[in-house]
């Protein structure tokens, strides 16, 4: 969300193309999953709109070896991940690279524009990667339950897709880590930083509120895990806080610790969410 391209909104015509400058993909991949020792494979997926879209299937395994047994894995979740709005799943994967090794499959995912996937991102053509991601996920392992994972961006996205979409793919679980309440709303806070942003604060009248995760939440109907961390820099804390009141399904919420979606660096936070995780659900937490 940096100010240069929040600051090429008031320049920008169609309401609906203002969403793509949300949007900053990178193609150059920076690792893979073998060099953290994972074993992995390449997924291209064809969208709805006939895009091909890259993935990376990280299936769960220990210390690089797969979990073969079909019994042992028959009712493990399974996690479609969704990154945030800069660069590509090589610098984002790290995240959740952590979860194959405790039995949990992962599915990443590169939105259209990024890394080796074909296109240009902007709303609402990235839904049709993320359905493409949960047909595919959902023909692996038609037994398995689907857990939504969304950071920053993909957060926002993740509540769009679940709201929408929950049902048709029987999502079980939705976990959020660093939501912005609303596009409009995280363009106007990221302007605030600089005096001069002020000059260009009327062009976010522009922005699309229609995909707004504070509108969307309460039309989700599956639990959800909130983290966001107070020290935030990037999206900010209130944002996250709001997402989390608007929902009405049995949610829970955990303050995250450092930066911009650095929850997952934490292993007191990383055993929160594999709690969630598997349980599906927010029962086995106390309190807020």
């Amino acid at each position: 969300m940096t100010m240069l391209i929040l600051c090429l909104l008031l320049f920008s015509t169609g309401c609906t193309s203002l969403t793509g400058l949300y949007f900053v993909p990178r193609t150059v991949w920076i690792q893979t999953p073998e060099d953290v020792g994972l074993v992995y494979d390449d997924v291209y997926l064809t969208t709805a709109d006939n895009i091909t879209v890259h993935a990376w299937w990280m299936p769960a395994q220990q210390d690089g070896v797969l979990e073969h047994s079909e019994e042992q894995q028959a009712d493990a979740p399974v996690v479609l991940y969704l990154h945030g709005n800069g660069e590509n799943i090589s610098s984002h994967f790290r995240s959740i690279a952590w979860l194959p090794e405790r039995g949990v499959g992962v599915l990443a995912l590169d939105y259209r524009g990024y890394g080796a996937s074909e296109g240009h991102a902007m709303m609402p053509a990235v839904m049709l990667d993320i359905e493409a991601a949960a047909i595919w996920l959902k023909n692996k392992a038609p037994e398995q339950p689907l857990v939504v994972l969304g950071q920053s961006m993909g957060a926002a996205l993740a509540v769009n897709f679940v709201a929408a979409a929950q049902q048709t793919y029987a999502v079980k679980a939705l976990l959020l880590d660093a939501p912005f309440s609303g596009f409009p709303a995280i363009a106007r806070s990221a302007l605030a930083h600089s005096w001069i942003g002020y000059l260009f604060w009327p062009g976010t009248l522009l922005v699309p509120s229609r995909w707004d995760p504070v509108d969307l939440a309460p039309s989700i109907g599956v639990p959800v895990l909130v983290f966001h961390s107070p020290t935030d820099q990037v999206i900010p804390y209130q944002q996250g806080r709001k997402v989390y009141e608007a929902l009405s399904s049995p949610s829970c919420w955990f303050d995250s610790r450092g930066h911009h979606i650095e929850t997952f660096s934490y292993d007191d936070l990383r055993a929160v969410a594999h709690r969630f995780i598997q349980a599906q659900g927010c029962s086995s937490f106390t309190g807020d």
